[in-house]
Formats: C-alpha cells, structure tokens, sequence
C-alpha cells in the first residue's frame, strides 16, 4: 500500500514552487489585451518575469507599483494609483489585473478601495480592474493562479435567462504549456464543438515573430467571451486544483454544469476528458481521434517490454504528477516517488486511492522539496526521474535521465510548444520515456536485431547473436 510522507523539515531546499502571484500573471496573459500590475517591490515582479520569460522564450511585460521602505511604513496606495494611471494612458489594455504580494498584503493595503479612489479621481479612465489577493506565504504559484480564475469568473459572466445557452463548453486548461492548449483546442475542433478557453494564452506567449511589435500580441481569451461564458452547455476544468474551484463558481452563480476531471494524460483520462466533452456537448467522437487513440495503445504495446518493472520519480503540480503517474503504470513502471509542493492532503489521499486502483505501490510526498526526493532516490534508486528542470541537480549526481515535463523548463528550449495531454501528448511522452530508458540501458537497434547488454525481448530468446536462421545474414 502507498504510504503519505508530509515534510516536517520547515526550511526548504531546492524547492519545487514558486511564488502567487507568477500564477495570476501567467493566467492573465491569457486574457486578450490585458496587463498585470505587480503590488510589491520591483523584485516581486522582476523574479516571476525572469522565471516565466526563461520557460516561455518570449517578453514578459508585467507592472509593478516599485513599494520601498517609506511605502512599507505608510501604504502603496499613492503608488497603486500611479501605476493604474500610467498604465492605462502608454497601453490602453482591456483590463488590468493587480496582483498584490507578501508585502502589499501585510502592509494591508486594501486594493479595492484604492481602485475605488482610483475611479474618483480619473473617471475618464474607464477600464476593467480585477484585484487578486496572491501572498506567496499562502499556498504556491498554483494558488495564485486558482486565485485569479475565481476572482475572473466570480466578477465577469453576465446573468442570463432560465435555459438560455451560446452552444459552446468551457474549458479550463489550469496551468499548463502552450502546447497543451492548442491540443485541447484541436481535440474540440476535430469534435465539432465550439469552446472556450478560460484563460488561453496558446498564442500570447508562443506567437510569432511580428514587425513592427504590437503593445500585445494576438490571441487570448477576449472579454466577451468571458462575459458570455455563463450561457455554455458546460465547463470542464482539467485540473482538480488549478480551475475546479473557478469551475465551481460558475455552476453556483449560472447553473453551468461542472465537470472537474484529472488532467488527461495517458489513455485512461484522455479517455475520460473525450467521453465528457462528447456527453457535455452531444458531438460525437471523430474517426480521426479513434486513429490517435489506437496509435496510442500500439505505442504502449511497442514498448512495454523496455519500461515493465522499471522505477520512477515524479514531482511537480499536484495534477500534473497524477496524470504522469497514471500514465506511467500505464507503461508498466513503477512509479517509486511521487512529490508535491502543495500541502493537499486530499491530493494525498486520492493519489493513495489511485495507486491501489492501479496495483503500484508509492511514496506520496506532501509539501516536500527536491532534497528530500534526492534523498530517497540515494537510499533506493530509480531508473528515470520526471520534472522540470529544478531537478537536473539529481539527475547529473545520480546519472539518472530527466524527462523534462512541467514548469519551469529552464535549461532546454521548444518545451512550451510541446504537449503532454491528449492521445498525441502521451504517445510523445512514452516515445520519450522508453528512448531514454534504452539509452541507459545501453540498447541499440540494428537492422531487424536488437543487440542488448542486459535486456531481453518479450521472449526467451537469447538476442545476441543466433536465433535467426542464419538467415538474417548474421553470424550464426
């Protein structure tokens, strides 16, 4: 049986988290024409932009009212309003989000009377405010991004009449890459059904190259279709802990049906995501979903000789480590450790519940950083660790190969434009998992042999030399 481990350590060392309000930011750039201002010190707001823009390749402009010390003594009000002036005369954006941060939030500045003040003073400036309350001593950059969509959806759908539908479903991605989005909107297209991305920032952050460059890029989720998103037949949010609340709010303040899933990752949840998007929207499912679907399961029978019986790593968002958790024992691999730097304890005893489910046996890790993974992995090892890229430092000391996979991806590039959900996600990611297993393994094919150190086939066939006939042109 799986077992909880719950950090007890309070420092943290190489921590897999970052800070609040680097998740509204990020669920921002998903709203089209939209602009962050930052309410903390300038380093609250240049640490989330060297982070994002180091993981997405692209300028991350984000606000910041620049608090210091007199500010720390008397208030960032006279900072805030500043910023929301200066803002809005240079970019003119649809709407402003404020983020506050450890410091603005014990100050104790209150945002929306400061946006109050704000309107008083330059009526003229009539633009849409969103205040999120996002200290980074509450929760990690998940919760900030959780944050944002409730405050979004609790403020912007309009009220509509008994019945009254557009025909569309929501979809909220949750945190997750550009690549990610534009896969869960192809999956809808080659449905027929017509969604809504809550927040989309597909294009907004892996866009193109434009001259001259625009104050903001193309796409994004536009207001309207925010405001409307209360007339859909349905929202599914696809991940439990980044946009099930948010999903919550619209059921509860517009009937809207929620549908809270795993992240579809692997057979199993891309299965469950298809067949409610399928329910929710009435569309049937395509034939050219059926042919991912089947090249998937050809892919997990390819390989299942190489991964069954090999050991794992996992760490990550709570989500994002229960789909690659799933989909890994869906290779036949042990998944020895899984890590969340999130202190869920449900998320906890649902990864327990779903261990069990899938016949594996792991240690669950709660609120815990990579040393005490490299810890456990010293003590007893794995053969690949899946990640960002905060855990290369285990993987060079351990020789063990990393399968990038979450954020931030740091030390590679084209990691944004990558897919880890749906059919097409998954088949990348087995490829992946069992090239870099034969790598270790030192494997290598050789016309229609495979020669081999120390693994086998799916028989008992010796695979070095014989076994052929002679007639392969081998020596016998």
């Amino acid at each position: 049986m799986s077992v909880i481990t719950k950090q007890q350590r309070a420092v943290a060392i190489n921590p897999s988290r970052a800070c609040a309000p680097m998740g509204a930011m990020l669920a921002n750039f998903g709203i089209h024409g939209a602009l962050t201002i930052n309410h903390g010190s300038q380093g609250c707001a240049t640490y989330p932009r060297h982070q994002m823009a180091r993981h997405f390749r692209e300028p991350i402009e984000v606000g910041t009212t620049s608090l210091t010390e007199r500010t720390t003594v008397y208030g960032g009000k006279e900072n805030l309003i500043a910023a929301l002036k200066n803002i809005y005369e240079r970019f003119h954006p649809t709407m402003i989000t404020i983020c506050s941060t450890c410091l603005s939030e014990t100050i104790g500045d209150d945002m929306m009377a400061i946006v109050d003040d704000f309107r008083s003073a330059y009526p003229e400036m009539d633009v849409p405010i969103l205040a999120v309350k996002t200290p980074s001593y509450v929760g990690t950059h998940i919760t900030g991004f959780d944050s944002y969509l409730k405050q979004l959806l609790t403020e912007f759908p309009q009220r509509r009449a008994r019945g009254e539908t557009n025909g569309k479903v929501n979809i909220i991605p949750g945190w997750v890459n550009p690549g990610d989005i534009r896969e869960l909107k192809s999956i809808a297209h080659e449905m027929g059904v017509d969604a809504t991305i809550l927040t989309d920032y597909s294009d907004t952050l892996d866009g193109g190259f434009y001259t001259p460059r625009p104050h903001f890029p193309p796409g994004g989720t536009t207001l309207d279709e925010v405001r409307d998103c209360s007339r859909a037949l349905g929202t599914l949010a696809i991940q439990r802990y980044v946009g099930g609340e948010a999903a919550k709010v619209l059921q509860r303040r517009h009937n809207v049906p929620a549908h809270i899933l795993p992240m579809p990752i692997g057979l199993y949840n891309t299965d469950m995501f298809v067949q409610t998007l399928t329910k929710v929207s009435g569309k049937p499912v395509s034939p050219a979903l059926e042919s991912e679907r089947a090249r998937l399961l050809d892919a997990l029978v390819d390989t299942h000789m190489f991964t069954t019986g090999t050991r794992a790593a996992i760490y990550g968002d709570p989500d994002l480590v229960e789909g690659l958790t799933r989909l890994v024992a869906e290779m036949g691999i042990q998944p020895a450790y899984v890590l969340s730097p999130s202190d869920f304890e449900a998320w906890g005893k649902q990864m327990q519940a779903m261990t069990e489910e899938l016949g594996v046996e792991s240690e669950i890790l709660l609120k815990a950083d990579l040393h005490e993974l490299h810890k456990r992995i010293k003590a007893s090892p794995v053969d690949l660790i899946i990640g960002h890229s905060k855990g290369k430092f285990i993987a060079d000391a351990e020789d063990i190969p990393l399968i990038r996979a979450g954020f931030p991806v740091e030390d590679r590039v084209g990691y944004q434009r990558r897919s880890v959900v749906g059919y097409k996600g998954a088949i990348a990611l087995v490829d992946e998992i069992t090239n870099a297993l034969l790598a270790r393994k030192g494997t290598s094919v050789i016309s229609s042999t495979l020669l081999t150190l120390d693994v086998e086939g799916p028989t008992n066939i010796p695979l070095s030399g014989g076994g052929c006939g002679g007639g392969c042109g081998g020596q016998n």
